[in-house]
């Protein structure tokens, strides 16, 4: 039905989109600041990645319990609960004055932000129909990406006057504000049907369970590995300037404002295996062309493609959840894969840094990627059709 069809639940799009944009600029407020903080706190360059790391081990942790409690309340207390968490804890952030309590700060905003995104898939599920579903998450998903585009300009802009401390502060008080919106904004539907999956019933012996975890891990892994090492890349390089580096990233994050959502669309028209398997295979043929030597406009063009698909296969990465398991499991599974991922995100931007100590280069690197991108469209290809009424509600 696509765009129009799915506009027929305004809050649902509404509250969920503005909890995606909350998380995303609380994720990434600190590190359009980190400069001032690494100062302020005289941190090393190793302890300064330490609060991205921190971060994700809480997100990686809080992904099956956030999922189960939505599977259980419904989406909308959790996701409420869980911005207002992630807001208050970027309020403390503000108030770090050693590492310790900074690394402690970063891992609780990682924990209490867990669970917006899983129980989102959970509320698109009840809500939207199956044709549906892909375009509603990548409505939502725009939330996500524009929260980052608004931190990376915003954040420093305010800093240069109120200083580190009070913008984060600022950015938390912001995100409590949003949470009494998105409580009023969202609505569950079909109440008598929350539930959660026995533990016994997880599907841990289907091997599609196993693959699509394998593809989120390549996915977020991916995705934060561009994330991390593009600035460097970039300027190390190929000689960006930082003002270029600064619009060669706004590249990015705008390939994927405009891709969430039609990821989501294309997916619901042609299937979200088929988007999965292309995308991945691109991922992986592009990646090879960054190992090259590019220059001019070609840097920005290949910078804009690879935003442009790792952010197409976001929301399909998720909807062919209950397609495959059923709606009443989705908020479950989607916490355990996205467990999965959150690992991947701790996991390949290290490897790749790795591998640049070791080899002297970032060509290296960069192939490993393709390779595990490569290996994620097999996956994805390799995914059957389970049987959802094996997933068993509590």
């Amino acid at each position: 039905m696509g765009l129009r069809g799915v506009l027929r639940h305004p809050g649902t799009l509404a509250g969920g989109f503005l909890a995606l944009a909350t998380l995303s600029v609380m994720n990434s407020a600190y590190s359009t600041v980190l400069d001032s903080i690494k100062g302020d706190l005289a941190l090393s360059y190793t302890e300064s990645g330490a609060l991205m790391s921190t971060y994700f081990i809480g997100y990686a942790l809080g992904q099956i319990p956030w999922g189960v409690l939505a599977d259980r309340k419904g989406s909308r207390p959790t996701i409420t609960l869980s911005v207002l968490g992630v807001s208050a804890a970027t309020v403390f952030f503000g108030f770090s004055d050693d590492i310790v309590y900074a690394l402690a700060s970063r891992f609780i905003t990682g924990l209490l932000g867990a669970g917006i995104f899983v129980p989102s898939v959970r509320l698109v599920s009840a809500w939207f129909n199956a044709d549906e579903r892909g375009t509603a998450l990548g409505v939502l998903n725009i939330g996500g990406s524009l929260g980052l585009v608004v931190a990376s300009w915003a954040v420093p802009l305010v800093s240069v006057g109120l200083g580190w401390r009070m913008t984060i502060g600022s950015t938390g008080a912001f995100g409590l504000l949003s949470a009494a919106v998105v409580w009023f904004l969202l609505n569950d539907r079909n109440e008598n049907h929350y539930g959660s999956i026995h533990l016994a019933s997880l599907p841990l012996n289907d091997r599609s369970f196993w693959y699509l975890a394998a593809s989120q891990f390549i996915r977020l892994g991916s995705y934060y590995t561009f994330i991390a090492w593009l600035p460097l890349v970039l300027k190390e390089d190929y000689g960006l300037s930082l003002v270029a580096t600064s619009r060669a990233l706004s590249i990015f994050n705008l390939a994927g404002m405009l891709a969430n959502p039609l990821g989501g669309v294309v997916s619901d028209r042609i299937g979200e295996k088929k988007v999965l398997i292309a995308s991945f295979a691109l991922l992986s043929l592009i990646l090879l062309v960054f190992t090259g030597t590019l220059s001019g406009v070609t840097v920005y063009g290949v910078v804009f493609v690879l935003g442009w698909f790792i952010n197409f296969i976001r929301s399909p990465a998720f909807t062919i959840i209950p397609g495959i398991y059923g709606t009443e499991a989705a908020g479950s599974i989607s916490g355990i894969h996205n467990t999965f991922a959150s690992f991947g995100a701790l996991v390949l931007p290290f490897t790749l840094g790795f591998i640049k100590d070791f080899t002297l280069s970032y060509s290296a690197g960069w192939l490993t990627v393709s390779m595990l991108m490569m290996l994620g469209a097999g996956l994805v290809y390799s995914l059957k059709k389970t049987i959802s009424e094996k997933i068993t509600p509590i």
